[in-house]
């Protein structure tokens, strides 16, 4: 199973510079990403690598982190806010009546800490900050039913994989994220 890699992205540091979120067209952030690119703008697209099964097929992909959204690194002078909204792939910058409004630098170097490849964010890294392994956890099994849980791995996705006490034995299981809380 094969997926492209996305274009490396820089991270240089320029005076009086701030990143600033971009609306794209309905999945275009790619298409955007690139025209911009081709400007001469600095550009961030966190994304996530996601499996896509489809008729008896699975491959990987990467899919944007925030569907319809992107980040700009612009100095004072690349500001020119017509000509990034007239960005085919693109809608125009997040603003609020005539103040665009900059993303915190600490933001995107949250978002760039959390990456596993360039560009590439890595959901697992993050659970494991929220839900580190060995930690016991309660484990929603349906209908109220509420047991205890050590979280033992992250499959990469929205899944999490726990080890279980049931009938007694120790057995491993995966569940979905969201049956995941901490206990009370």
């Amino acid at each position: 199973m094969k997926c492209k890699v996305p274009m490396t992205q820089q991270k240089t540091k320029r005076k009086g510079s701030q990143w600033f979120a971009i609306r794209t067209k309905p999945h275009e952030e790619q298409l955007a990403r690139l025209n911009y690119q081709q400007q001469g703008y600095e550009v961030y697209l966190p994304l996530f690598r996601a499996t896509v099964r489809h008729a008896r097929r699975t491959k990987e992909v990467f899919k944007p982190f925030f569907p319809g959204y992107l980040f700009l690194y612009l100095a004072p002078e690349e500001r020119d806010w017509i000509a990034i909204a007239s960005t085919r792939g693109a809608l125009g910058p997040v603003h609020f009546g005539d103040q665009y409004i900059p993303v915190p630098d600490w933001v995107i170097e949250g978002l760039q800490h959390q990456e596993e490849s360039p560009g590439v964010l890595s959901p697992a890294k993050a659970l494991a900050k929220q839900f580190p392994v060995g930690s016991v956890m309660a484990v929603e099994l349906g209908d109220g039913v509420v047991t205890e849980g050590t979280i033992f791995s992250f499959d990469g996705g929205k899944n999490v994989i726990v080890l279980l006490d049931l009938l007694q034995r120790r057995v491993k299981a995966t569940v979905p994220l969201a049956w995941i809380s901490d206990r009370k």
